[in-house]
């Protein structure tokens, strides 16, 4: 797979920081790679900057990019392997990407807590992280929280994910879904259902390993495992 650069796309309520860790365990090995802030009040617009954010990037490096998500992050990266495709796009890799119905979303009480952050972050951050993050990461993270545009919050309290009813066939370009059985935020099913609508190749943690959502990106230990794996899924293919 011939990769010209990299572009690291965040999820909901973070911003390009939180790459730091995958950014050191991937080195330049997939060329250079950019992480940016993505603000938008709509997911029209969000998916408007990210599409405008991989043709960037393929110009700036002057061949295909690779593109890898996470979370609200990976929803991005395959509508762009999706609406953009070969030869701008090289592949994608969607780690805990949400897909189809919940099973169940926030009450009216939980969703004014929520959406007023009235929930002590103490008590939110074990559904976020495992032990494999220090604590002193796991609090910069929740402290550099970015609260979002009200079309994005209403997100978490639809029980239909947006993009579901959209992806139906196989994605054209080389895919890869990392995603955890241990995962609290988002549903291993959910990441594994996406995987088989889009003819990915799953890769799985198990759940007795306690990978948490954020683990991915904040933890040193996992964001390196994480980029062992896509090395060896863009050498396969």
């Amino acid at each position: 797979m011939k990769i010209a650069g990299t572009l690291l796309l965040h999820g909901y309520g973070v911003r390009g920081s939180i790459w730091r860790p995958m950014r050191e365990a991937l080195g330049d090995r997939f060329g250079r790679t950019v992480a940016p802030d993505m603000d938008a009040a709509s997911v029209d617009e969000l998916v408007t900057l990210a599409l405008g954010r991989v043709r960037r990037l393929a110009l700036e490096e002057d061949g295909p990019v690779f593109v890898i998500g996470h979370s609200l992050g990976a929803v991005l990266a395959a509508i762009a392997a999706q609406e953009i495709g070969r030869p701008t796009v090289a592949g994608v890799v969607l780690i805990a990407p949400p897909f189809g119905e919940r099973s169940s979303v926030p009450g009216p009480v939980m969703k004014f807590l929520l959406l007023h952050r009235l929930i002590p972050p103490a008590l939110l951050r074990p559904r976020f992280f495992s032990s494999r993050t220090p604590k002193a990461v796991q609090r910069a993270v929740f402290a550099s929280a970015v609260p979002e545009a009200p079309a994005l919050r209403e997100l978490g309290f639809q029980r239909s994910w947006f993009h579901t009813a959209r992806f139906d066939e196989p994605l054209a370009v080389p895919t890869l879904v990392v995603a955890s059985e241990a995962d609290r935020i988002v549903p291993f099913a959910q990441s594994s259902a996406f995987a088989t609508a889009i003819g990915a190749t799953l890769r799985v943690f198990p759940r007795e390993e306690g990978i948490g959502h954020d683990d991915f990106f904040a933890a040193q230990e996992v964001a390196e495992r994480v980029a062992a794996r896509i090395a060896d899924f863009t050498a396969a293919v």
